[in-house]
């Protein structure tokens, strides 16, 4: 499984540069995010959702990245102001190795709710 994408995709997160996230993302890719109920289809979309995201968040640190046969996952840490969450994405990718679909969990729940709130100011 080829990782370019997605250690370019994680340098580009850490500098908060959404234009190259996006840029290593399939064009229909989906995000299920604990921001919201339904999944964020399309790049559009993710734009609006993650722009949103990034101009809040102070810093992502990148733990472990760990393969599987058929997915990539990492583990991260997210600071926003005084909260901090633990992260972890999971990532479906194609032939090509750019992100097909992908899903965010964070913990702990206070801080996933902070973060929301934060993004509603």
């Amino acid at each position: 499984m080829n990782l370019e994408h997605l250690t370019a995709f994680t340098a580009a997160m850490q500098r908060k540069d959404l234009e190259a996230m996006l840029s290593h993302m399939a064009g229909d890719v989906v995000l299920n995010t604990p921001l919201m109920a339904e999944p964020v289809l399309g790049e559009e979309a993710i734009r609006a959702v993650v722009g949103s995201l990034l101009a809040v968040v102070d810093a992502f640190d990148f733990r472990e990245i760990m393969q599987g046969p058929e997915h990539v996952s990492s583990f991260f840490k997210v600071t926003v102001g005084t909260i901090e969450l633990d992260g972890m994405d999971y990532w479906l990718l194609d032939s090509a190795g750019t992100t097909r679909e992908m899903t965010v969990l964070w913990r702990p729940l206070s801080a996933a709710i902070a973060v929301r709130d934060r993004l509603g100011d």
